[in-house]
This record gives structure tokens, C-alpha cells and sequence, in this order.
């Protein structure tokens, strides 16, 4: 059993971390209620965002559900998963009813929320924006390492609260106690090695602990220094090791390098070329090709576990096709791409935002935006009198900015002079289609039923008038001879 969850805490006061952070998050859960926002643990990997979590919830005695990075996260899930477990009471592991009205909560935990796909056609952080807003009755905790990867609503609707990287000695503090309950006599500066190669993520410390430590009775600084992270290790000489050797120790080095994989395939393409010339250049491709395809798939259906075989394709993989070992000394490059895609960083957003007011005004999705509607838009743009070009983009609701980028700024002023002249905007329908429909036959029924009603009472006095004409026509026929 891995260390790193034998030792997991499991109640608040085992928990290792500053102390006005746990604090405000036992004031939160205390203190919670439909009305809160939801918290927001930010802060690097192995700093104990998770194992608070989940001590506070075993600390408390409420029920847990955890969606973390391997599970996939689109919006049928965050629907039917979180949402229904966010708004309904829940049954405990043993099925007892718990009333939220008694106390009895459920903690829903999202890991690595920062990791959750922001494509239109998954939609999994609008799906947790929009059951936030409904204010759950259950208590909800975010666990982000980079919070700023999520949009400025998501942040905006939690309560957030920042990890720092815990320091060497308390570190060596957890480090000591693992060691007592594993029995080992361990070297307190070969604690304080470990403690100070984990650069502050705990986890990672007692990894390695484990790692030179299992099985032993003793622990020496000269073990610790074998199996030393090299957390520092350049990305440079990574490529040197791919490149340049055949050892497959560097997909090791590769993972600790401070790079995602979609990053560091990046760095592997474009340096390919000067070191791999011909058959094993193809070679490098192919399995470079192989190594994209479930960095796609990780994209596409949120499987974090594939990382680790795309980063061995990247580093062992494109390592060991080449027909001989290569020396010398190459001078590698930063990827091109990057600096491209900051260049075009503002143009991509703006189509984006432009694509979204087609999407939601045309009624498609934003694929379909793009494949069908963009270039019709802006052609009509251009191309069409200036009073129709006015009307499409008063339509559309385009700013300034997203004219200057479909029709240049020449054009986009003239519309722009238009629109304010005649004041054109576009009037949101305050009422949709269904609801329309269903009030004007609500009106219909209504009124039916009114003229009905209007009707049996105009018939009831008719009848009425008459039983009382006839009656008074015989009283008229009366004489006195008829009482005598």
C-alpha cells in the first residue's frame, strides 16, 4: 500500500499545514449553510488541499463524494453526479437516511477542478457555474493547483482559500512519525535530504521515503542521496538524454520535470529534426504521431492516467528508434509554436467571444458556427449595403472590437457610425417561444370559458324572463267569479 495513503490524516488535528488556513476552513464548514459560497482550496500539488478535505469530512461524520482528474467531468456528469448529490438528502455507507435538516451533510469534493475542459461541446465548468448559482444545500469544495486556469466567475462564486509549500521542517516532522509506525531508525539529516529535494510537496516526500525506506530497519543519508529527486533537472538535458543515449531512465527525469506533457511534446517536435535524419527521423514522427493521439484523447475525454503513456512514447519511445547513438552538441530550440500562439493569443480569444454571439443568436453550436455561419456573416459584413451590413451586426450584438476584427477598421467604424446614428440594438426576447405559446393557449382557454359561463347565464335569465311572462299571463285571466 502506497505510504502517501496509509498515512493520509484523518481528523483536522492530524492535519499538517499553516494554521489560519485550516482554521478558515473549519469556520466554513461550521458555519455552512445554502446561503455560502463553496470553497476554493488553491495551491501547488502535495501541499494537502485533498487530505484536508477529506479529514474535515471524516472529522464532521459527513458522507463524501469525490470526482477527481480521472474521472471524466462534462456536463451530464457534473449534472447528474454532482448536482443531484449537491440538492438531494443522502442515504450513508451503512443506509441510514441523513437529513440536511439534522446536520447530517454530504461534502462533494472536485480535485483538479483546474483541469476540467472548457470546450462548449463538454461543458463541464459552465455545468459547475450554473449549479453553484442554484445555491446547493449540500457543502461543495474545489481543489485547484493553478485556480487562475479557471474562468473569473468560477473564482467569483467560491470562498477561496491559498495553500503555500510547506517547509523542511514540518515536513521532516511527518516524515519521523511514518518512520516510527514503519519501525525504521531513520537519520534525521536523511529526513531533512528528502524533505529539502520535495521542494515543499509533502507527497512527494513520502514517496521517496518509501522508496528508499521500505523494507529496511535503518535509513542513511548515502540512501537518500542514491535516490535523490532531480526535480531541477533542465529540460534541455532531457532532450540531450532522448536524443543522445539509450537510457530509459528519462522518462523518469521527464516526469519531474516542472512541463505537462502537452507541453513537453512541443519541445520533442521541434528539435527532432536536428537531431534525426531520414528513416529515423520517420521513426521519431511516427512515435511522436502515437504519443499526440493520447494527448488528444486526454483532452477529449478527460483521462488523465494516458499522460503517462504519451510521455513515454515522447522520451523512451522516439529514444530507442534511432539506429545509433548520437554525440556532439546540439543547440536545442524553444517550440516556434509558442511564440506563435502568443502573437495570435488576442485573435484567437476575440474569435472565440465572436463565435459565441453567432452560436447564441443563431441557435447552433459553436462548431457549427464556425463551419457554417462565420464566413457567411462576414462576408455580408463587407459586401452588403451599409444599412443591412448594420442591422446584421446590431443582430449579432458585435462590439467594436469584434467588427475591427471581421471587417478591418475601416469598415467597422462606418457600421459602427450607423448603428449609433439610427440607433439600431438588438431587443432580447424577454419570453421564449414555449412559454409564449403556452400563455396565449392559457389566454384562449380562458376566454372560452368565460363566454361559456356568459352564455349559460344569459340562457338561465331567458328561461327565467319567461316562467315569470307566463305566469303573470294567467293571473291576467282571473276573475271573480272564479273565487266564488
Amino acid at each position: 500500500m502506497l505510504w502517501v495513503e496509509k498515512y493520509r490524516p484523518k481528523t483536522i488535528k492530524e492535519v499538517v499545514g499553516e494554521k489560519n488556513v485550516v482554521e478558515k476552513v473549519i469556520a466554513w464548514a461550521k458555519g455552512w449553510s445554502a446561503k455560502k459560497k463553496p470553497l476554493l482550496l488553491a495551491g501547488p500539488p502535495g501541499t494537502g488541499k485533498t487530505s484536508l478535505a477529506l479529514a474535515l469530512a471524516n472529522t464532521l461524520g459527513w458522507e463524501v463524494v469525490e470526482l477527481n482528474a480521472s474521472d471524466q467531468r462534462n456536463w451530464q456528469i457534473i449534472q447528474k453526479i454532482v448536482g443531484e448529490g449537491a440538492f438531494n438528502e443522502t442515504i450513508s455507507d451503512e443506509g441510514a437516511f441523513l437529513s440536511t435538516n439534522e446536520g447530517k451533510l454530504k461534502l462533494i469534493i472536485l480535485d483538479e477542478v483546474d483541469n476540467i475542459h472548457k470546450k462548449e461541446d463538454i461543458g463541464g465548468e459552465r455545468a459547475l457555474i450554473n449549479l453553484i448559482k442554484r445555491k446547493p444545500r449540500q457543502p461543495l469544495i474545489l481543489i485547484a493547483n493553478e485556480p487562475y486556469n479557471l474562468s473569473a466567475e468560477l473564482r467569483n462564486l467560491c470562498e477561496m482559500v491559498v495553500f503555500k509549500r510547506l517547509n523542511t521542517r514540518q515536513i521532516v516532522k511527518v516524515l519521523e512519525k511514518i518512520c516510527v509506525a514503519e519501525g525504521i531508525k531513520a537519520d534525521k539529516k536523511a529526513l531533512e535530504a528528502i524533505a529539502k529535494n520535495s521542494g515543499g510537496d509533502l507527497r512527494a516526500a513520502i514517496n521517496d521515503l518509501q522508496a528508499v525506506a521500505e523494507g529496511k530497519y535503518e535509513l542513511r543519508l548515502k540512501d537518500v542521496v542514491i535516490a535523490k529527486r532531480t526535480q531541477e533537472t533542465d529540460v534541455f538535458k532531457v532532450m540531450q538524454k532522448v536524443f543522445k543515449s539509450y537510457n530509459p531512465a528519462v522518462y523518469n527525469e521527464a516526469m519531474l520535470l516542472d512541463e505537462s506533457p502537452e507541453d513537453f511534446i512541443d519541445w520533442i517536435d521541434e528539435n527532432l529534426p536536428l537531431e534525426y535524419k531520414g528513416v529515423d527521423l520517420l521513426k521519431g514522427y511516427l512515435v511522436l504521431s502515437r504519443a499526440d493521439i493520447f494527448l488528444g484523447r486526454v483532452r477529449r475525454r478527460q483521462f488523465y492516467r494516458l499522460w503517462r503513456y504519451a510521455s513515454y512514447l515522447m522520451t523512451v519511445g522516439v529514444q530507442q528508434v534511432k539506429s545509433e547513438r548520437k554525440g556532439g552538441w546540439t543547440k536545442y530550440r524553444r517550440p516556434s509554436m509558442w511564440q506563435m500562439l502568443f502573437y495570435t493569443r488576442g485573435k484567437r480569444e476575440r474569435l472565440k467571444k465572436v463565435l459565441a454571439k453567432i452560436s447564441k443568436y443563431s441557435h447552433l453550436s459553436t462548431k457549427k458556427a464556425l463551419a457554417e455561419m462565420l464566413f457567411t456573416v462576414k462576408f455580408l459584413l463587407i459586401n452588403e449595403e451599409i444599412e443591412k451590413a448594420a442591422k446584421i451586426a446590431a443582430f449579432y450584438d458585435f462590439s467594436v472590437e469584434d467588427l475591427n476584427f471581421l471587417v478591418g477598421e475601416e469598415r467597422a467604424k462606418e457600421l459602427e457610425d450607423f448603428i449609433k446614428k439610427h440607433n439600431l440594438h438588438r431587443v432580447d426576447e424577454s419570453v421564449d417561444v414555449f412559454d409564449a405559446f403556452t400563455i396565449e393557449k392559457k389566454e384562449e382557454k380562458k376566454e372560452k370559458k368565460e363566454k361559456k359561463k356568459s352564455k349559460e347565464k344569459e340562457e338561465k335569465d331567458e328561461e327565467k324572463s319567461k316562467k315569470k311572462g307566463k305566469k303573470r299571463k294567467k293571473s291576467k285571466d282571473l276573475t271573480l267569479d272564479f273565487f266564488s
